[in-house]
């Protein structure tokens, strides 16, 4: 089967192209033009409408969508902050001392909670967020010296975060801790289960 390529859109950025990402919805597209620093965004229903986030002297280390695909997150340089810029409104949030730059993040499989890595105080924590006020529902503390990584279960019940390689050790070995998460809304306490695994990248449920 032959397909007819043709151009649908045709978009001019301002300056040298960092990052491009498709929205979930196939709607939206965004370019990173990370060294400027700015975030270009399009529709290719319609063409007229556009949209433009410049962080100025925060800068940009790194852009995704949100499962809506009505959302930017962005990460400023040196982890200073995340912030999610909505496509509805003007309205934005701000995420203090994101862990990572391109990792740290994991969204529900439904897209209702986000999960996102920050560090404070020399500790790791864990924040979650109702991805449709993008509240902060709470934050707790994890047991990691370096955390590397976050993911959400496929059924959205447990979260499963992996320190960085222990690099003293002659056999490299990640810990795993996987933190249930009964009632995500009525959020208190959380019990994590530790597990010593075999240090292979990447890790999946």
């Amino acid at each position: 089967m032959f397909y007819d390529l043709q151009v649908v859109q045709l978009f001019s950025c301002l300056d040298k192209i960092s990052h491009v990402e498709w929205a979930n919805d196939s709607e939206y597209i965004l370019c990173g033009l990370y060294k400027r620093p700015m975030i270009q965004a399009w529709s290719l229903t319609q063409p007229e409408w556009t949209c433009k986030i410049d962080e100025g002297p925060a800068g940009i280390a790194y852009a995704r969508w949100s499962p809506d695909s009505r959302h930017i997150l962005t990460t400023s340089d040196f982890q200073l902050r995340l912030t999610v810029w909505s496509l509805l409104n003007t309205a934005c949030v701000h995420v203090q001392g994101p862990k990572h730059g391109s990792k740290g993040v994991s969204f529900t499989r439904d897209g209702k909670f986000a999960a996102i890595c920050t560090r404070r105080d020399c500790k790791d924590y864990v924040n979650l967020l109702s991805c449709h006020t993008w509240e902060i529902m709470g934050a707790f503390a994890v047991d990691t010296l370096d955390l590397a990584d976050i993911e959400w279960s496929p059924d959205d019940s447990a979260i499963v975060i992996w320190d960085s390689p222990l690099e003293y050790k002659v056999i490299e070995f990640v810990f795993c801790f996987i933190y249930h998460v009964s009632r995500v809304l009525d959020f208190i306490s959380m019990k994590g289960s530790k597990c010593g695994v075999n240090y292979t990248l990447p890790i999946s449920w």
